[in-house]
């Protein structure tokens, strides 16, 4: 009996100390529809918690405090037809640094191009490998989205096989609605056209290089974190002469802007200049904000 309690014990610790992947925040907005029977959407709002936050989406297993911090809003701009919505999704996600409490902006984006069908209790369905429900499919492409930067920035390309499943879901879901389809400007499509192409290696090796090198070091030492900092950047401002307009390149600065500055503002005014003139040039739209580090 002692022995058949340790098992149990044990059994239970391994739940208890690893779990699934996500620590999401997913909230349903119907804000802009009125009139209309609110139910079905406070239902899909605890579907889709359970369907992020409990489903399995590795084979890896994660700690309590090593799951992904997210935020995923989806609001309902429309009813197109009956159980037929169009919506948007706000996505944010974000990275603990190493040996603090801070967490670092990865990723922040707009889907403004979601159309989806649901009715009450209808369950959410989701298959790897074949398209089952076009919400479904395009929440687990933003997950194995996110799964891929989370691992690029432990170690380089470390998200390979996660850009591989968002590419198995673009291509059994680009029959379907919009979105998917390469001829369309700043879609998942493209999203993830950058981060896999190996001629924009760059990209990922900015979020190693910048979160690994970087920032995880700031604890330890300072002044060489904040070289490989500066060293990431240039190498993304060299990439982005000869491959300028790639939609990830953008994205990195609405992610970093202000954690840019707030990096940089503590250290020395030889290295605020050298950020400050590489900021303007790389960024120039959020110039205002790296004119602090001149001060």
């Amino acid at each position: 009996m002692k022995k058949i309690l340790i098992s149990i014990l044990l059994v239970f610790t391994v739940i208890m100390g690893y779990s699934q992947e996500f620590k999401a925040r997913v909230s349903v907005s119907s804000q802009k529809l009125q009139g209309v029977d609110k139910t079905p959407f406070t239902a899909l709002e605890q579907e889709l918690n359970s369907f992020v936050n409990e489903r399995k989406w590795t084979t890896y297993n994660f700690k309590s405090e090593e799951k992904i911090d997210c935020n995923i809003q989806l609001s309902i701009e429309e009813i197109a037809a009956n159980g037929n919505y169009k919506a948007k999704l706000l996505l944010q996600l974000s990275r603990t640094i190493f040996n603090s409490n801070y967490s670092s902006s990865l990723f922040t984006h707009q889907d403004n191009d979601l159309t989806f069908s649901y009715t009450l209790n209808q369950p959410l369905d989701f298959d790897n490998n074949s398209f089952q429900h076009n919400l479904t499919a395009v929440i687990g492409f933003y997950l194995y989205f996110f799964l891929g930067l989370e691992f690029d920035s432990f170690s380089q390309n470390g998200g390979t096989p996660f850009y591989s499943q968002c590419q198995t879901i673009v291509n059994y879901s680009s029959t379907h609605l919009g979105g998917w389809d390469p001829g369309e400007k700043k879609n998942r499509y493209w999203l993830l056209e950058n981060m896999s192409n190996p001629s924009s290696e760059a990209l990922r090796s900015f979020y190693y290089k910048y979160h690994r090198l970087g920032l995880d070091l700031m604890h330890k030492d300072i002044d060489e974190a904040l070289e490989n900092i500066l060293q990431a950047l240039e190498d993304l401002n060299q990439f982005n002469r000869s491959k300028s307009g790639t939609i990830m390149y953008g994205m990195i600065f609405t992610a970093k802007s202000d954690e840019l500055v707030n990096v940089f503002s503590g250290s020395s005014e030889e290295m605020r200049n050298r950020a400050y003139e590489l900021l303007r040039q790389m960024d120039p739209f959020n110039e205002s904000k790296y004119s602090k580090l001149q001060k």
